[in-house]
């Protein structure tokens, strides 16, 4: 072989960049259809089990519970009934609960 010769190249560029193409076409068709797939199988069993709540209304009732633990409020007045604050009301109870044998 001649200093002059040149080596052929093993990857033809056309090739490479073929596969390229190839490759970015099949990520992107993944990168839409496994979450359509997702958001209809996740449609479907909404509807099978009755979930009706979207992710913002979870949120936004977990927030309106954890505002009633952690306030004061009439239950029924007349009876001198209350709600009180989740740890206020442990407070109250352990110490009643402490003096008693587990199980009764």
């Amino acid at each position: 072989m001649e200093p002059s010769e040149s080596k052929p190249s093993l990857l033809a560029p056309g090739a490479v960049l073929g596969t390229l193409v190839a490759f970015a076409a099949v990520a992107g068709a993944v990168a839409f259809v496994v979450p359509a797939l997702y958001r209809q199988h996740e449609a479907t069993l909404r509807a099978e089990r009755g979930w009706t709540a979207t992710p913002v209304d979870t949120r936004q009732a977990r927030v309106a519970q954890e505002e009633r633990l952690a306030r004061y409020a009439w239950i029924d007045k007349t009876k001198g009934v209350v709600a009180l604050p989740i740890d206020r009301a442990m407070e109250l109870v352990l110490p009643e609960l402490a003096g008693k044998e587990p199980g009764k």
